[in-house]
């Protein structure tokens, strides 16, 4: 059975985050190595490492968001520092994978450039990291941000030197409000093969079943709890379940809600739906 989880926001310390997923009964957890609330690292001191060694076997995955510092296709600044001290710090604690946004041609003469300079740090980051997988999720911008059309990351593929080991990661809100139509059973199709045929879906290593209450092609990046946004639950219950995302595990990326329980009964109704065919 696929494994479906939850992205939760960093407040103290991984240890602390991790303990909340176990209760939660998430088998595969996402965060961010950094608070929302003051914009500092989680501690990474040789106590707190060894508190999270004792808790990794509780998950089987554990994917790492990079920081939004980190912007791979900028000219002017790409936060490389920054990607490599949470690399670092992703594997003291043990994560499996790291989440990238591509990024945006910032400081780049065009979106063209952009992608070139994605492609050069891409390709510097595979030859120096072996341990951790390397994931690009697609966006809602358009502009000169890279990944909102899906065929910038067959673009981004036949330059790479070792595309084989770039993966994805496909966010369902995020492609909706980039202006793929996936409410519309047959328009989320359309979406779905153009994925199998531009990357396939062996390179899909995570879903993000993301809801939103934004209008399709809006380019707005907000979400919304399940059941409360435009996209729809039968509409998210068909895209995780559609043979080009089913092999795929799933993480929720929900707004903030006010009790744990909240965000259990959201986790157990998502996981149900795997059990419901198309």
């Amino acid at each position: 059975m696929r494994k479906i989880g939850l992205h939760l926001r960093l407040t103290t310390t991984l240890s602390e985050l991790l303990e909340k997923a176990i209760r939660l009964e998430s088998p595969i957890v996402q965060c961010f190595l950094m608070t929302q609330q003051s914009n500092t690292y989680a501690p990474v001191t040789d106590e707190e490492i060894e508190k999270c060694k004792l808790l990794r076997p509780h998950f089987e995955a554990m994917y790492l968001h990079a920081s939004y510092w980190v912007n791979l296709a900028g000219c002017r600044s790409n936060g490389w520092r920054a990607l490599c001290r949470e690399l670092a710090y992703a594997k003291k604690f043990g994560f499996t994978h790291i989440v990238i946004h591509p990024g945006s041609a910032t400081g780049c003469e065009s979106r063209e450039h952009g992608m070139a300079a994605l492609v050069k740090a891409l390709n510097i980051l595979l030859k120096e990291e072996t341990e951790i997988k390397i994931v690009l999720e697609n966006t809602a911008h358009a502009g000169k941000t890279i990944g909102g059309n899906i065929q910038d990351f067959k673009q981004l593929l036949d330059q790479l030197e070792s595309p084989e080991r770039v993966f994805f990661c496909l966010d369902s809100a995020h492609a909706h409000s980039f202006g793929y139509d996936i409410v519309d059973p047959e328009k989320q199709d359309i979406f779905l093969d153009d994925i199998e045929r531009t990357i396939g879906r062996d390179k899909i290593a995570l879903i993000h079943l993301n809801e939103t209450t934004e209008a399709c092609g809006s380019y707005i990046d907000r979400h919304a709890a399940i059941g409360k946004g435009v996209i729809g639950e039968a509409a998210l219950k068909r895209f995780m379940n559609h043979p080009v995302c089913a092999s795929a595990p799933v993480i929720l990326e929900i707004p903030i809600v006010e009790t744990e329980q909240e965000e259990k009964k959201l986790l157990d109704q998502v996981t149900a739906w795997q059990k419901s065919k198309r």
